[in-house]
């Protein structure tokens, strides 16, 4: 929970989602979105 709510903290200033995956320590921009929507049960797009 604490990788996503860095990697949110980081996506909301305007960091593209690539690098906010890298480093927030998640495989891939995919990944990231997959764990948004499996935790958040929306896109990561739209939770920001």
């Amino acid at each position: 929970m604490l990788r996503l709510q860095r990697a949110l903290a980081m996506a909301r200033t305007g960091t593209p989602f690539a690098r906010v995956a890298a480093d927030a320590g998640y495989a891939d921009q995919p990944h990231l979105s997959r764990e948004v929507r499996s935790l958040a049960g929306i896109p990561l797009r739209e939770l920001l």
